[in-house]
């Protein structure tokens, strides 16, 4: 595919008050483009634009709600004519056994991560098919989803849930939009150093460090990936090339890969104090005094 000119290129980033979508902005706007910035926290985003020198749309938005993705979509167009990349980067995660999980949990998660995603193409797909080719395609749209989406992982069943389904709406698209000259990426980041570990922590009552207890990427390293895959669109982007490689591979042994799982499940447990203090099986598990909602945030921790 042609190479794309991100200079006045018309981006909108969902979840860019913080994290990767933070770091995609600062990116971006130092290559010149035009950026409508979206998150809960406009207060972030208003000095974030501050930084970048006022001149980009900020705007609040919970994409959990179906009217505010339609809204940022929709404001883009009106403030700048045309929306040439769609970043769906908003979401979260929460640590939290899985017979402990509510009703809000499960529906608050895909409503934001998911059906979020969702609404925000529906209503800017229409829009881009009606769009005059710039550098070769209409528009892109690029969905933050994660490793996670190759394979779950204990206690983050229903975020991996979220980023495999978000993975399958990619696949389905970028076939079915390309006759349209829009493009559709889907990124996999793996371990980005962001606030969500803290946050999860905080506020969801488990740690989930143990997850990651080495070096994690940056959330600067994974935007500069992200920023060549505008520039250039490509089917999917892996920050880290051999985690695709190796989660295909493990698609052939899943014992042995569920045996290497099991090692990061046990040090999930242990680093919370709950390995082997399972109650008998007629008891209810739960973690570590879980709060009435999940931790939200606007990034993700792969």
């Amino acid at each position: 595919m042609a190479h794309r000119q991100i200079q006045d290129m018309v981006i909108l980033i969902t979840g860019a008050s913080a994290g990767i979508g933070r770091a995609l902005a600062l990116n971006l706007a130092a290559k010149g483009a035009k950026l409508v910035l979206a998150a809960r926290r406009l207060d972030r985003l208003e000095e974030l634009n501050k930084q970048l020198g006022g001149t980009h749309l900020c705007l609040a938005a919970d994409v959990s709600r179906p009217e505010d993705c339609r809204r940022i979509v929709q404001a883009a167009v009106e403030k700048f004519g045309r929306l040439d990349t769609l970043v769906c980067n908003a979401g979260y995660a929460f640590a939290r056994g899985f017979d402990a999980l509510t009703d809000q949990d499960i529906q608050q998660i895909f409503d934001t991560n998911l059906f979020g995603t969702i609404e925000c193409c529906r209503t800017a797909v229409p829009i881009m098919k009606q769009q005059p080719l710039r550098d070769g395609i209409r528009g892109q749209l690029m969905i933050v989803s994660s490793a996670c989406a190759r394979r779950g992982l204990p206690y983050f069943s229903m975020y991996a849930a979220t980023k495999a389904a978000q993975l399958s709406v990619a696949e389905g698209l970028r076939v079915e939009l390309e006759p349209a000259g829009i493009a559709v990426t889907s990124v996999h980041p793996e371990l980005v150093e962001t606030d969500f570990f803290t946050t999860a922590h905080e506020v969801g009552g488990m740690n989930p460090h143990a997850l990651a207890p080495g070096k994690k990427s940056s959330a600067a390293g994974c935007a500069a990936h992200m920023a060549r895959a505008i520039e250039s669109p490509r089917r999917e982007l892996w920050p880290k090339p051999f985690s695709r490689v190796s989660l295909t591979i493990a698609t052939a042994i899943p014992a042995v890969v569920d045996w290497f799982i099991a090692r990061i499940r046990d040090r999930l447990l242990r680093d919370n104090g709950m390995l082997g203090t399972a109650p008998p099986a007629d008891q209810k598990i739960s973690t570590s005094s879980p709060p009435q909602s999940p931790a939200t945030i606007e990034n993700r921790p792969a």
